[in-house]
């Protein structure tokens, strides 16, 4: 990891990274102005600042509203934020707006049922929605809950010049709905989690040839008759189970599965998230916010899907082909080993900080079955090495606000590339926790 940040240190973008974590990637709050303040509500402002190379420098400006009464979790709640490309491109201006209001009867205390509405423009990407959701939480502890979203929208990619890999969108205006369901608790072993959520939609036009999972365009399938109609279905499960003497492991239990209409952007991938889960990241939705030869070369890893992660180079080296390597269903195990470590140790002894810090260290296992849209492939596997950094101060609702960075070294491949040994000395970079709680 010292050779990692020592290269880091001599490229400029180390220091636009940092600003952008000053500002905004790390969800740390920074100082901000009121522009109103009375008893029941108040909205502040903060700077912004991104970058990509599309737009370059993105300075601007970040709202919060609420009542100060409350505790972000009171009526008319809003974030929302403008930027300007210095660039000037095509569209210069990107913003977003997110607006959440409890519905009265279907709260009470620590069990809020809200309307919430989204819309954003921004990396090409045109997104809005709206639905409800609803949340339980019997007592004190966060991590003991139950939330269950609804929603319906629209989204459509207008610009493709923000994208590396072109052929991962199609560009029709897309109407969808989703749902997700989380419920999280612990027991004598450990905490876990059960996420499953589903995405169902369908273009507004059929004016583009559909993409299959082979790379052939042909005319949209039909799902339940209706042409273009796709869904997804995915099921997570995550287990944490402590061991004496400050070891511990966590285990992702993950399964997908898609129609043959499913569009481009949500395919999944062996190693990594999908292209729309990419967009919902401001670290991944544009070209060069992060150096696009890290995700050319393999080098970087964005957790989703099946999630093999030592298959993220052959995934790039795939895509870099030209060869869309998508699968259709999936199911996968992921396994990592924490072992106490002396840096560690040392964070969790420095007053305050210490309990949001952390230099986790690990051993890994992943192996998975895919269906690439003709068949069921022979089992995939890997293992390796890795550590965690990891800054993080959770919400009220026990949600990550904070980055998350993962030096790991995949040493054996069950399924090397040709020519390629299968115990080898790998590098990855992987962006956000594996194991999302």
């Amino acid at each position: 990891m010292f050779y990692l940040f020592r290269y880091l240190l001599k490229r400029s973008f180390f220091y636009i990274f940092l600003l952008m974590l000053l500002f905004h990637g790390s969800g740390i709050p920074s100082a901000k102005g009121q522009l109103i303040r009375s008893e029941s509500y108040e909205l502040s402002v903060a700077p912004d600042f991104w970058y990509n190379t599309v737009d370059r420098a993105k300075p601007g400006i970040r709202f919060r509203g609420e009542d100060p009464r409350t505790f972000l979790d009171g009526p008319h709640r809003l974030e929302a934020s403008i930027r300007l490309a210095t660039a000037f491109p095509d569209t210069p201006v990107s913003w977003f707006v997110s607006y959440t209001h409890p519905i009265s009867f279907l709260t009470s205390p620590g069990n809020e049922g809200a309307v919430h509405v989204y819309g954003s423009m921004r990396a090409g990407l045109h997104r809005y929605e709206a639905g409800l959701k609803k949340r339980w939480q019997p007592g004190f502890d966060e991590f003991v809950s139950t939330d269950l979203h609804f929603y319906g929208g629209l989204y459509k990619r207008f610009d493709d010049a923000y994208l590396i890999y072109n052929p991962q969108w199609q560009k029709e205006p897309v109407t969808f709905l989703r749902s997700y369901f989380r419920k999280r608790d612990e027991h004598g072993l450990g905490r876990w989690t059960v996420h499953l959520s589903g995405f169902a939609g369908m273009p507004v036009r059929d004016r583009d040839p559909f993409i299959r999972y082979d790379g052939q365009a042909t005319e949209s399938p039909e799902a339940l008759g209706v042409d273009g109609l796709f869904g997804q279905l995915t099921l997570e499960g995550l287990q944490q189970i402590d061991l004496p003497y400050s070891f511990y492991t966590r285990t992702r239990l993950f399964a997908g599965v898609s129609s043959n209409s499913t569009l481009p952007e949500h395919r999944y991938f062996v190693s990594g998230a999908s292209a729309f889960t990419l967009s919902e990241s401001a670290w991944t939705r544009a070209r060069g916010t992060l150096p696009p030869s890290w995700i050319r070369d393999g080098l970087l890893q964005v957790p989703g899907g099946p999630g093999l992660r030592g298959y993220q180079e052959m995934t790039a080296d795939q895509l870099e082909s030209g060869m869309m390597p998508w699968v259709q269903h999936a199911v996968s195990m992921n396994v990592d080993l924490y072992y106490p470590n002396p840096v560690d140790s040392y964070f969790s002894k420095i007053p305050y900080l210490g309990d949001l810090l952390r230099l986790e260290s690990y051993l890994f296992f992943d192996a998975g079955f895919m269906y690439d849209h003709t068949e069921w492939q022979d089992i995939l596997m890997n293992a390796g090495a890795g550590f965690m950094l990891s800054l993080n101060i959770a919400d009220y609702l026990g949600q990550d606000r904070g980055f998350f960075i993962r030096y790991e070294w995949p040493l054996w491949l069950s399924d090397a590339p040709d020519g390629e040994n299968a115990f080898s000395f790998r590098h990855l970079l992987g962006l956000g926790a594996h194991y999302r709680f």
